[in-house]
């Protein structure tokens, strides 16, 4: 067998019920080659007894020829998971595929072929960007603009891409922004302030083929929007901070951020919690200081009037 150059790992809190096709997505990889990690997130449905045939290669399905790892771990939010599993990661390449999601049939040889593609031309990227569809096989978005390659902001912005997509980076690329912060008390810091940070230094290669089948779930973290707003202050007033760094973003956008920060900032204030700078020290913020109060109390307001406080 070739050497193995990619990882492929999966944080879990309490998925047992559907982190089966996940699995079965990767017994259906016709190139193997490569290393699954699964980081339970302190996960109270008995996980472990799902995972624990797979790990044995006891259960009724095809043999997996690929190496499963398995670390278990105390509930701390979707980047400390993060934070194990790429400490882990002893391949080139890695990408996260979420328990209630799966690969496409032919994922893992897409992405050795990007590989190839890119070292036999010397690419200054820092990993490779593909699409995400529908179970049933809806592109999230519709495909990719024709370009070799792009940033995050890139797809964003200038090619108005809208859908979610999945990302595999050169593990050298994320090596200088780890571990990704962890705030105490605080359980849902973005990744993506990670993958922000890559996405200054070099653009990803642009792969127009789906990768992952994604199924969004009742109880996932875009339903529960507002209520993180209000419990994890600091890490989302830390990722607007990331994002007004990013190169050529629109003003309408900056100006979003700006409001968005006022609002994690008084959550943070309120709950005398540190990190955040008071929101004065440009003229954008003191712009927004008026409508970030108002949204800061529309989000307290919700949050109550939906049961969630």
């Amino acid at each position: 067998m070739d050497e193995c150059r990619l990882t492929i790992f999966t944080p879990v809190y309490n998925r047992a019920h559907c982190i089966g096709r996940c699995y079965e997505s990767m017994l259906r990889q016709k190139n193997q080659n490569f290393v699954w990690i699964i980081v339970d997130d302190g996960s109270t449905d008995h996980l472990e007894e799902v995972v624990k045939p797979w790990l044995e290669n006891t259960d009724d399905s095809a043999h997996a020829r690929f190496r499963i790892e398995f670390y278990q771990k105390e509930n701390g939010g979707l980047n400390t998971a993060y934070n194990l599993a790429l400490s882990h990661v002893l391949t080139d390449y890695w990408v996260c595929i979420d328990s209630d999601d799966w690969l496409a049939d032919n994922a893992v040889d897409l992405i050795y072929r990007a590989i190839r593609y890119s070292e036999s031309r010397q690419m200054r990227i820092s990993g490779f960007v593909g699409l995400d569809a529908e179970p049933g096989g809806q592109i999230c978005g519709g495909k990719f603009p024709r370009v070799r390659t792009a940033t995050l902001m890139d797809l964003k912005f200038r090619y108005k891409h809208r859908g979610d997509f999945k990302v595999v980076y050169r593990t050298a690329a994320s090596a200088p922004f780890l571990p990704i912060p962890e705030i105490k008390g605080e359980k849902n810091f973005n990744p993506y302030y990670m993958m922000l940070q890559m996405d200054r230094k070099a653009p990803l290669l642009v792969l127009n083929h789906v990768l992952c089948i994604v199924d969004y779930q009742p109880d996932g973290m875009s339903a529960r929007l507002f209520e993180q707003y209000e419990d994890s202050p600091v890490s989302f007033g830390m990722l607007r901070l990331q994002f007004l760094q990013m190169p050529n973003i629109p003003l309408w956008f900056r100006y979003r951020q700006y409001i968005h920060y006022v609002s994690s900032w008084l959550f943070a204030v309120r709950q005398h919690k540190k990190g955040l700078r008071a929101p004065f020290f440009c003229g954008g913020m003191i712009l927004a200081l008026l409508p970030g109060i108002l949204l800061h109390f529309y989000i307290w307001v919700r949050n109550r009037v939906c049961g969630r406080r």
